[in-house]
């Protein structure tokens, strides 16, 4: 009889909570994607955060340029929906510069900021007009291609998309997103001083190294010295940069009564690769979330082919990895030479990922060079002893979520940051690709395994990573989700909205300032007419007298 009488009651809240409670239709979310036309790893670690957006139930379509349309054929392509839009350059040109950056930073000629600006100074005014406008003009000239192409634009207009994710490999994001009258969120590889003040991030050269400084967060006078140098320095540069994207503001007449770090700052989110056990420990704001590589974690149906399988679990004293990166596909004979002799001499297996051609070299019989390899199954392999790279921000993380202690040789951007942060962990060693030695690579690589401190920390800070209840990419995608649902007004700190006179207080001081001086005046004029008063009395009393 009870069960008779409940029943209706239990149906009808049953249909009360079904009405009442959103579905995941009616939360689908219709996302754009632009990792400004990267063909490199860029693309690739975000398409992790895109799949596990699509897990969630919410449609993302990737703009691509039509200079590199590859990714429309990639592993999980299906997923997606794609947008191209046209462009100047060509799928040749991106070679071309994928060649030319191997080519300068195997000569370190890409190494620090000194030999970096001279490189840059020497190309820009150089007669190699093919040159700057691979190196200067590529990201600009892509954004103008973009925005000027009224077609593409109007169809992502059509598609009425909820919400923009940009990665800030190209300032074009805004823009964009103003184009299109939607909000915006980026995604980072790194956190760069200078440039996070423009979103209200706190910023301290006292113990927060500039990036390419060569600092970690202890420094000196001198190194204290140098950093703050190198944050006027660096955020003077950076606004110089944006100069031609503000020409493009006028062009488009996108807001240009703002100057690009005001658009830049109206960033409803910024994801960046980066967590504590490995970064310095520095604040944050409620819209800054901190993420390791989007790579981790993930299940795969990944396999290592036979032939490494079977070279990885034969190898009794274990096995290094070696890769240089995506972009180095070709190095000069003897620099090669050189690894090849270096890693020789090792009394563990290499597995050496190299693109180019090897058959002009001299390969140790421990060495087995293939053009792609399984890199996370093969870090996970029990034989695998160390990493070997050249310090790639998702390498290092991938490492560090394994256990493996690290050999870094940068070559360029955020590769020597990357391994300043490893070697001050504890979990690596660092060599300069200008003074590189057969013996040097040979006694590097055996200390990182020998000595059981490297593999210690590396281990500690698996462990902390593997910590966290969340993979990266199920976390960002949360938090892209979150915003696209309700906005990120409410985690953004009004720091982004002030200029840098009202951030730093100067017209507070100033105001300060001018009051004291005022006050002081008037105390000062009060004082010299008492005097004044006390003196002219005096005298008529002695006029009196007299």
């Amino acid at each position: 009889m009870f069960l008779r009488l409940s029943m209706p009651l239990v149906l009808f809240l049953f249909a009360w909570q079904s009405e009442s409670t959103p579905t995941v239709q009616q939360n689908r979310l219709k996302l754009l994607y632009y990792t400004a036309s990267d063909d490199g790893s860029h693309h690739l670690t975000n398409t992790k955060i895109a799949e596990a957006l699509v897990r969630k139930g919410h449609d993302v379509t990737f703009l691509l340029s039509d200079s590199c349309t590859k990714w429309r054929n990639a592993s999980g392509a299906d997923m997606f929906k794609f947008a191209v839009h046209r462009s100047l350059y060509t799928a040749e040109d991106h070679k071309r510069n994928a060649r030319g950056l191997s080519r300068h930073a195997l000569r370190g000629e890409l190494r620090g900021v000194v030999n970096a600006t001279k490189f840059f100074l020497r190309l820009r005014y150089s007669a190699d007009s093919q040159g700057r406008r691979a190196w200067f003009n590529f990201l600009w000239s892509e954004c103008d291609s973009l925005l000027g192409d009224n077609a593409t634009i109007q169809a992502l207009r059509e598609e009425s998309f909820d919400l923009l994710i940009g990665d800030d490999l190209s300032d074009c994001q805004p823009l964009l997103a103003e184009t299109l009258g939607i909000k915006f969120v980026l995604v980072s590889e790194n956190l760069i001083p200078t440039k996070g003040s423009w979103y209200g991030i706190p910023n301290h050269p006292a113990y927060i190294p500039e990036r390419q400084a060569g600092l970690t967060d202890t420094m000196n006078l001198p190194q204290r010295i140098i950093n703050t140098c190198r944050y006027v320095v660096n955020g003077l540069a950076r606004r110089v940069a944006l100069w031609k994207f503000e020409d493009l503001q006028r062009k488009y007449n996108l807001s240009p009564e703002k100057r690009m770090p005001e658009m830049l700052a109206q960033a409803q989110l910024w994801l960046f690769y980066g967590k504590f056990g490995l970064e310095f420990s520095r604040p944050l704001q409620p819209n800054t979330v901190m993420l390791a590589s989007p790579m981790l974690g993930l299940s795969t149906d990944e396999m290592i082919p036979k032939d490494q399988q079977e070279f990885l679990d034969a190898a009794d004293e274990g096995v290094v990895l070696f890769t240089l990166g995506s972009h180095v596909n070709e190095m000069e004979t003897a620099q090669a030479q050189k690894f090849a002799n270096g890693l020789a001499k090792l009394k563990q297996r290499v597995i050496w990922q190299f693109p180019g051609s090897v058959t002009h070299l001299h390969i140790g019989n421990n060495t087995k060079v293939v053009q792609w390899m399984a890199q996370q199954k093969i870090m996970a392999h029990r034989n695998t002893k160390a990493l070997l790279s050249h310090g790639g921000r998702n390498g290092m993380y991938e490492a560090a979520w394994y256990g493996l202690p690290m050999v870094g040789i940068p070559l360029f951007g955020d590769h020597f940051d990357n391994m300043e942060r490893a070697v001050a962990k504890g979990m690596a060693l660092q060599l300069d690709i200008t003074t590189l030695t057969e013996d040097a690579l040979y006694d590097t690589v055996t200390s990182v395994i020998t000595d059981p401190r490297y593999r210690e920390r590396a281990q500690h800070i698996s462990r902390l990573l593997r910590d966290d209840p969340v993979i990266p990419s199920e976390k960002a995608a949360h938090w892209i989700a979150q915003v696209g649902k309700y906005g990120g007004e409410y985690l953004r700190p009004r720091a982004a909205d002030l200029s840098w006179i009202q951030y730093h207080l100067l017209d507070v001081y100033v105001s300060l300032f001018a009051i004291l001086f005022g006050v002081l005046g008037v105390l000062l004029l009060g004082c010299k007419g008492i005097l004044w008063l006390a003196s002219h009395n005096r005298r008529q009393q002695k006029i009196k007298i007299n």
